[in-house]
């Protein structure tokens, strides 16, 4: 029927080589990341390009992904969205493919969640400090503005509109237009003006071109390296990684975090020792300036403008890390009630250090004797008893009741109320002769001392 012309001939089914292929010669002019889609399909092609596109499973993807341990999660999940894009292109855009999308069907590959890094406020200033001083614009620009490196790096000079403080954002990097796709305006705040004014006298259209030239810094511009070392040199370090000198040597062992003695396990040499900074780089400015911005204005869509996100779930999701009010206090009171070093049975209030009220000098040994009878023995009063046994002890009458122990907590009150008075020659002992004398109690076992049931 094909060969009669009764039916329509069959579409010859191309390869993945061949698939791929007609995928990069369809790339538009405009397209900015040709060169990152050609590394991403270079992995497709390197496992599948001899398979014929109906021919691939998603258990070959997952097989393909599964060989690439050597790669980052997020890395893997991009090559498999780049697979998953190539046959979507296939079937809706050329109609050279009719059947399924195995890298759909393979479904994504978990990226575990990572909170964004930001510069801690309080080192910024000797960061500053630190960078030289034709570094030091364009890091202040990403800081106070939050916009990218490439942005920076492109920044024209036609952009900046000083007299009403913002910059137009209209391309970056190698694109002709920003990330997004759409130019936006930044504000320029009061404390980049000086830095921006002293740019707009050197030569050249942009803003931040090379030292002592005109053109701007390239694609592989290591400001990154710049960067980790004036990370190092204020003393922002992770660990230290001993490694041997030599060239032809190469040896490196794993990061520790003290420097010690190590010797080269290959040529034997003394390793030397270097410090590794923490996980910052040039692209956390913008970030920093994005958490920042919005734990102090607490407007999402602000945020969202100035960064340049079409969709404010990406701001939130990235940016909006600033812990709530309520998560903060709520946070405060639970360690309050768990705080492992409070005594047992107090709170937060009661183990704060209290200022007493009580006189000082002769007036202070005058108690009120209902209340502090019970706390005579707990507290150091500042005539201390001389005597041992019963008399420094709090009277243990517990077992009594009725009369009896109401007379005995009395007698025994009369008793350190006389004690206390002598020690202080406040009063004379003759005031208390209705009761026996005191060597007589505290020399012999009285009948009060008893522990016993009677």
């Amino acid at each position: 029927m094909e060969r009669q012309g009764l039916a329509d001939a069959r579409p010859v089914e191309l390869t993945v080589s061949e698939a791929i292929a007609l995928r990069l010669a369809a790339l538009p002019v405009e397209f900015a990341s040709a060169k990152n889609l050609r590394e991403k399909l270079a992995y497709v092609e390197a496992a599948l390009g001899a398979r014929k596109l109906g021919s691939v499973a998603a258990d070959d993807v997952l097989m393909m992904l599964a060989k690439l341990t050597h790669l980052a999660p997020q890395t893997r999940e991009h090559i498999r969205m780049t697979g998953q894009g190539l046959f979507t292109f296939m079937r809706t855009k050329t109609k050279k493919y009719k059947g399924d999308n195995p890298f759909k069907d393979a479904g994504p590959v978990s990226v575990p969640k990572r909170q964004v890094r930001v510069y801690p406020r309080d080192m910024l200033p000797r960061l500053f400090e630190t960078l030289a001083p034709e570094y030091r614009a364009p890091a202040a620009t990403a800081l106070m503005t939050g916009v990218r490196k490439g942005e920076v790096r492109a920044m024209r000079k036609e952009w900046v509109n000083l007299r009403e403080r913002y910059i137009l954002i209209a391309g970056g990097g190698h694109r002709q237009t920003t990330k997004g796709g759409r130019e936006r305006r930044v504000p320029i705040p009061e404390l980049l003006v000086p830095f921006i004014e002293a740019q707009m006298e050197t030569p050249g259209p942009y803003l931040f071109p090379k030292p002592g030239d005109s053109e701007p810094h390239s694609a592989h511009w290591r400001v990154h390296d710049i960067m980790a070392r004036a990370l190092v040199r204020i003393g922002m370090i992770k660990a230290w990684r001993p490694y041997c000198l030599r060239r032809s040597c190469k040896w490196k062992d794993a990061p520790a975090f003290e420097v010690g003695q190590a010797t080269c396990p290959n040529c034997g040499r003394k390793a030397r020792w270097k410090a590794l900074p923490v996980d910052l780089r040039f692209k956390h400015l913008r970030s920093t300036w994005g958490t920042t911005a919005y734990s102090v204005t607490k407007d999402l869509r602000l945020v969202a403008d100035v960064l340049g996100h079409a969709d404010m779930e990406t701001t939130r999701e990235h940016y909006a890390v600033a812990l709530p009010e309520h998560v903060v206090a709520g946070a405060e009171a639970t360690a309050a009630m768990l705080a492992p070093w409070a005594p047992r049975g107090k709170n937060r209030e009661e183990i704060q250090p209290k200022v007493s009220t009580r006189p000082h000098g002769a007036a202070a040994e005058i108690v009120n004797p209902i209340e502090d009878l019970g706390k005579l023995s707990k507290r150091k009063e500042r005539c201390p008893m001389a005597y041992d046994g019963f008399l420094n002890r709090r009277p243990q009458v517990r077992f009594l009741s009725g009369p009896l122990r109401n007379s005995l907590i009395f007698l025994a009150f009369l008793l350190q109320r006389r004690l206390a008075l002598e020690r202080a020659s406040q009063v004379s002992g003759a005031t208390w002769a209705i009761l026996p004398p005191v060597d007589a109690l505290s020399s012999g076992r009285s009948r009060i001392d008893r522990r016993t049931r009677p």
